[in-house]
């Protein structure tokens, strides 16, 4: 009786190894990978030992949390056969030898699990097939594609008595994983100021947060808003930059931008010799300097209202419609600004006669009748005055 229990025992063992002679042993696993960059070739090698006949290896990409299994690659033992469940336009992946596949060229939307399914014959019976299976995720990073810094809340005016304050806004885009920190105290980015006219002892107090806003490629854009208290004197002309460090980049990306605040704004007006009743377009055409952020521009009539009644307009352009011979020798004050600083620029309207259309023609409005055109030329002269 005493012996029951290990005859028992030894008739298990002895029917695990006669089962295990019948099916053979059979293990599997894939070699692990670092994170790979888009656009690298990537090569999946499925290991597996067995002392069975194979039947098949198949590669399977894993979607949707486990829940989708989608067939890549099989390789068929018995016909010694391989072939892609890919769609044409789709194939670019290459079975180098049986159990390992290779993408040329990884992208994003590869990122994701992937499983090897192994099979062998049954030595039991050759209509059943035993498997075996390892898996792996393939990490794909993409490096970001762009930065920029630009100002939030512009274009802005600018205040002599006020103090304001001011944003910058770094944006780099297109990145897998978000964009890693390069110094511990400041997340994202990296943002260094230069002061070529410093003059005093102490810097101003910055204030720095970011946001992650995901894409549904997987990568991610980045923002970091840098925010300090203005002063004109000191900020005009200061050199800023952005610089951001990725797993994906050999080298760190950057962007940089300096404050500058608008000076000598060069008009353009067309027609350069219009007649009234014509539409006559005053525009602010460029800056004697590069100008930084975006400037505003207000126009005004010196001494009187603009030709539509009111009192100023906002604008890079200025349009008086039909203009009237009683605007001759009126005074236009265009006003560009920025946080860093002002200018204005002044210019004169002269109005000579219009030989095609008789006097008298005109509106209450100025306007010319149906049967009138313009009496008058229109000959501009620009006198630009600076004022900071």
């Amino acid at each position: 009786m005493r012996a029951a229990p290990s005859l028992r025992r030894f008739v298990c063992l002895l029917l695990a190894a006669i089962l295990d002679l019948a099916c053979g042993y059979l293990t599997v696993n894939i070699e692990p990978l670092p994170p790979v960059v888009a656009g690298d070739a990537v090569t999946l090698k499925c290991n597996f030992k067995t002392d069975g006949r194979m039947r098949e290896i198949v590669w399977y990409r894993v979607t949707d949390g486990g829940t989708i299994k989608q067939k890549i690659f099989t390789f068929d033992a018995m016909f010694s056969t391989n072939y892609s469940h890919m769609e044409n336009y789709r194939k670019r992946e290459d079975l180098v030898y049986q159990s390992t596949v290779r993408l040329p060229e990884v992208r994003i939307s590869d990122n994701g699990p992937y499983e090897c399914h192994v099979g062998i014959y049954d030595r039991a019976t050759r209509e059943k097939v035993v498997l075996a299976s390892g898996n792996i995720f393939l990490n794909v990073m993409a490096p970001p594609t762009s930065i920029e810094v630009v100002a939030a809340d512009t274009p802005a005016p600018f205040s002599r008595y006020q103090a304001q304050n001011f944003t910058l806004v770094c944006i780099v885009s297109g990145g897998k994983p978000a964009p890693m920190p390069t110094t511990e105290n400041i997340p994202e980015t990296v943002v260094s100021r230069e002061f070529p006219r410093w003059v005093h002892s102490a810097e101003p107090t910055y204030f720095l947060r970011h946001s992650r806003t995901p894409s549904s490629d997987g990568t991610v854009e980045v923002r970091a808003l840098l925010t300090w208290t203005l002063n004109p004197q000191i900020d005009n002309e200061a050199l800023f930059s952005c610089e951001v460090k990725h797993p994906a980049l050999s080298m760190p990306m950057q962007a940089e931008v300096t404050l500058v605040a608008p000076k000598g704004p060069k008009i353009v007006m067309t027609p350069s010799r219009a007649r009234v009743g014509d539409t006559v377009r005053i525009l602010v055409h460029g800056f004697q300097n590069e100008v930084f952020p975006e400037p505003m521009f207000t126009w005004t009539r010196v001494g009187s209202r603009l030709l539509d009644g009111s009192a100023e307009f906002d604008g890079k352009e200025l349009v008086l419609e039909r203009v009237p011979a009683e605007l001759n020798g009126s005074m236009y004050r265009c006003t560009a600004q920025n946080p860093l600083g002002s200018t204005d620029t002044h210019t004169r309207l002269i109005v000579f006669e219009n030989p095609n259309i008789p006097r008298g023609t005109e509106d209450s409005n100025g306007s010319i009748g149906p049967t009138g055109a313009r009496l008058t030329l229109v000959l501009a002269l620009t006198v630009i005055l600076e004022l900071t």
